[in-house]
């Protein structure tokens, strides 16, 4: 099974990024919310993958947060929803607002995904709600704010710039784990959501 890729980033469009590792070039499905946080064609690039194989078709799937890859492992697990529909729900949604829609089985927002109706979003709150209290690493995304000051600080001053705040979401939590100082920071998520 392949977990990861590290490598060049050959290619990056709204649904695939292409990877080169080792000499060979890997071609990962992604979010919307995943592009967002991509960098640069050639820049490295990490990715935390989904192999999917299926009786005529093999395909990889790429997450930018080890916890956007948790998340979608629960959303194909609800019938009725597979992975071109459960990678929607992540590129639809930041991942802090799908998280809070699911814990409060808001049928109203998970609606907004394409392809989810009423029945599929009540079954994605019925077999998820409870399941997402103890998910490692999304303990944090139940709420639009982290409670870091350097979250709050970053999430502000690109709201205050004009950025709605479910585009700003996923650009600082993609951040979060490296924490460069905030002026580095704003020229790194300034840089993500103008692509």
């Amino acid at each position: 099974m392949i977990g990861r890729l590290r490598g060049e980033l050959l290619q990056k469009l709204p649904h695939l990024a292409l990877v080169e590792c080792g000499g060979v070039g890997y071609a990962a499905a992604i979010s919307l919310s995943t592009y967002g946080l991509l960098p640069e064609v050639g820049a490295q690039v990490i990715l935390h993958t989904e192999l999917l194989v299926r009786e005529n078709d093999i395909s990889l799937l790429g997450f930018a947060l080890p916890h956007e890859r948790e998340l979608y492992r629960l959303l194909v697990k609800v019938d009725g929803v597979g992975p071109k529909m459960a990678l929607a729900a992540l590129g639809s949604l930041s991942l802090e607002d799908l998280v809070q829609a699911l814990r409060g089985r808001d049928v109203r927002t998970l609606t907004r995904i394409p392809g989810v109706g009423k029945k599929t979003a009540e079954k994605m709150c019925f077999e998820l709600s409870e399941k997402l209290g103890g998910l490692t690493g999304l303990d944090g995304l139940s709420g639009l704010s982290s409670g870091d000051p350097w979250d709050e600080s970053l999430r502000s001053a690109l709201t205050n710039l004009g950025f709605r705040e479910d585009a700003v979401l996923p650009v600082v939590a993609g951040l979060r784990a490296s924490k460069p100082p905030l002026a580095e920071a704003l020229r790194q998520a300034l840089k993500a959501l103008q692509r």
